[in-house]
Order: C-alpha cells, then sequence, then structure tokens
C-alpha cells in the first residue's frame, strides 16, 4: 500500500492494503490501557466507513503509536475518493477527546 502524508492529510492508493502507516500522537500522558479510535468517512456528517480501536504499541506513556492498516476487504470496499478521517482519544472506555477531526483522506487510482 502506498500512502503519502502532508500535513494532517492521507492519500493512499486505491485498493491496496497490509502496509502500516505509523501514527504518531503526542499530547498528553498515556497509561497502557488506553486507545485510540480511527474513523473513516465518505463526509463529515456520514456514519464511518471504517472505524478501528488501537492501543499503543510503545510502552512510553508521552508518546502513542499506533499503525493503521486496512486488510483485503476494507481495501476492496473503498473505491477511489475524498473520505475524511477522524482520530479519537479513548480512556477507560469513554471518549475524550478528538484529536483530528475530519481530515482529508484520499485514495486515488
Amino acid at each position: 500500500m502506498a500512502f503519502l502524508i502532508k500535513g494532517n492529510r492521507i492519500t493512499m492508493d486505491a485498493y491496496d492494503y497490509g502496509l502500516q502507516l505509523p501514527i504518531d500522537v503526542e499530547e498528553g500522558t498515556f497509561e497502557p490501557t488506553d486507545k485510540m479510535l480511527f474513523e473513516l468517512k465518505k463526509s463529515k456528517d456520514s456514519v464511518p466507513l471504517i472505524s478501528k480501536e488501537y492501543v499503543n504499541v510503545l510502552s512510553d506513556t508521552n508518546l502513542f503509536r499506533f499503525f493503521l492498516e486496512f486488510t483485503e476487504k476494507e481495501s476492496l470496499e473503498l473505491p477511489p475518493g475524498n473520505y475524511v478521517y477522524y482520530v479519537k482519544y479513548i480512556k477507560n472506555g469513554e471518549l475524550r477527546d478528538t484529536l483530528v477531526a475530519g481530515e482529508d483522506f484520499k485514495i486515488k487510482k
């Protein structure tokens, strides 16, 4: 899968899957039980097409890293086009903050 990141904008090749895109969150102090929720939507007002929870792959309490990865099935269900994505911080099972809200996610041919 080819990913390109510019600022908060993510671009990927259509129908690719399997490559992991590292995403780092540096805002806050994190516990081992904290999670990040990644959501991909067609538009800001639509329901999520993809929703995935991630745990921190690091033991560092000042940096939260997860690897965004789409399965073959997920990738095949996302035709080329423009989407938006969200990254939300979950602590003790509750939404604490939306860290990335409705940023561009493009799937190109």
